[in-house]
């Protein structure tokens, strides 16, 4: 099952291992990133940080969706991750089982210079592309928030 869905473009990180992987009791985290997914180092990298009682994919998202549609899914409990909101789309499209979406870290290190930025939060920001990718995840009627650890109150978003 997936426990939840976030959408962060640094993908794995310390914020990640430390506070969501335990509050959710994850044993699997799965990341959907093409870019990730074909780079050897770079995924190494990200592995470096998961516990070892946590078993990581990194995949491409037409991959990971594959991987999710597998029944043996449904006995562990997942937290995946995709790096932008136009893989989200993608993800939701072809993934009944995600409940929810928490863009949670996005625009603010990739997009530093967006011109005409619409702040979602300090670490969410949108340029008129992610706007639309956004309010098509809205469309799917999941809920859509942003909460940057667990401990934090999730911020509900709606249409833009």
């Amino acid at each position: 099952m997936i426990a939840t869905f976030r959408i962060d473009e640094r993908l794995i990180h310390g914020q990640v291992i430390a506070t969501w992987l335990n509050s959710l009791g994850v044993t699997h985290l799965v990341v959907a990133n093409d870019d990730a997914a074909k780079n050897d180092k770079q995924q190494k990298m990200l592995k470096l940080a998961v516990p070892s009682h946590v078993k990581c994919l990194i995949k491409g998202v037409d991959d990971v969706v594959r991987v999710l549609k597998d029944p043996r899914c449904a006995s562990m409990r997942i937290m995946l991750i995709a790096g932008n909101p136009f893989d989200a789309v993608k993800l939701l499209e072809s993934v009944p089982d995600i409940t929810e979406v928490n863009l949670a870290n996005y625009g603010s290190i990739t997009k530093p210079d967006i011109k005409d930025k619409f702040v979602v939060s300090p670490m969410v920001s949108l340029d008129q592309e992610d706007i639309q990718a956004v309010n098509k995840i809205i469309d799917f009627g999941k809920p859509l928030f942003t909460q940057k650890t667990p401990v934090e109150q999730k911020k509900m978003l709606k249409k833009m």
